[in-house]
C-alpha cells in the first residue's frame, strides 16, 4: 500500500503544478497493449511470445513555450507480461498488472491550423498490482493439435526473495507520438521500455525487463 500511496501522491503533484498554466487540458485515454519481456536467462536470450492486454488512464496536457512544447503527465492501469514457452507442451501466461505514472514532454506541430501532430517521451514509474500466472498444457498429440488448455492459475509474487517471481516496482522510459484533433480527440502510439532488472534471481549477465507498446484513443477537455 505504501508504494501505491507514493504513486498517487506523485501523480497529484505532477497534475497540480501544471494546472496553474493557462489552457491546460485534462482527459483520458485507453487502448490495446502488446507486451513482452526481454533479457537473458541462464545466459540464453529469452524468446517468448507477446501478450495482448489493455491500458486505460487519466492524463493532462499543459502548454509550454508558446504551445510548441507541453508537459503531458498521466496515470495509467497497464497490463504487461509475456507468454513463456516452458516446453513444447506447456506455456505460462504471465499477466502482470501495474499502475504506471508517466511524465512526458511533447513537441507539438500544427497541422491544418487546428489539428496537431505530437511526439515526445519521458520517465515512467510503475507500481505492481495484484497479478497472476496461468499454466496451459497442450491438449492431445502435438503433431495433430496446437490446442493449449487451462491447467492452473496462481497469484504472482513480487519481491526480492529467491522465491519471488519478479521484482517490483518497475521503472523505465516512455516514448509516444500521435495526432490530435481540434475537438480534443486523439489517436496515439506509445512504447515503454523497462530499465529495471525484475529478475529476483539474476546472476552474471542474466536479466529480465518489461517492455510494451500500445495504441490509444484519448480525449482532452480544455480548461477555459
Amino acid at each position: 500500500m505504501k508504494k501505491l500511496y507514493f504513486l498517487l501522491a506523485s501523480a497529484a503533484a505532477l497534475l497540480t503544478v501544471p494546472s496553474f498554466a493557462q489552457k491546460a487540458s485534462v482527459g483520458f485515454s485507453g487502448g490495446v497493449t502488446l507486451a513482452n519481456q526481454y533479457g537473458k536467462k541462464g545466459g540464453k536470450l529469452i524468446t517468448d511470445d507477446q501478450k495482448i492486454g489493455y491500458t486505460v488512464g487519466l492524463e493532462m496536457d499543459a502548454p509550454m513555450c508558446k504551445g510548441k512544447f507541453s508537459f503531458h503527465p498521466g496515470l495509467f492501469y497497464a497490463q504487461k507480461g509475456r507468454i513463456e514457452n516452458v516446453s513444447y507442451r506447456e506455456k505460462t501466461y504471465w499477466s502482470l498488472r501495474y499502475a504506471e505514472l508517466q511524465a512526458n514532454f511533447l513537441y507539438n506541430m500544427s497541422h491544418k491550423k487546428t489539428n496537431t501532430f505530437y511526439v515526445g517521451g519521458g520517465p515512467a514509474f510503475a507500481v505492481d498490482l495484484p497479478s497472476f500466472a496461468e499454466t496451459r498444457l497442450l491438449n492431445g498429440d502435438p503433431l495433430l493439435s496446437n490446442d493449449f488448455v487451462k491447467n492452473g492459475k496462481r497469484s504472482v509474487n513480487f519481491g526480492t526473495l529467491s522465491s519471488s517471481d519478479f521484482v517490483g516496482p518497475d521503472w523505465g522510459v516512455n516514448l509516444m507520438l500521435g495526432y490530435r484533433l481540434a475537438n480534443g480527440w486523439s489517436v496515439g502510439y506509445n512504447y515503454t521500455t523497462g530499465l529495471r532488472n525484475i529478475n529476483p534471481n539474476a546472476t552474471g549477465n542474466d536479466g529480465l525487463r518489461n517492455h510494451f507498446m500500445g495504441l490509444r484513443i484519448g480525449y482532452l477537455v480544455k480548461n477555459k
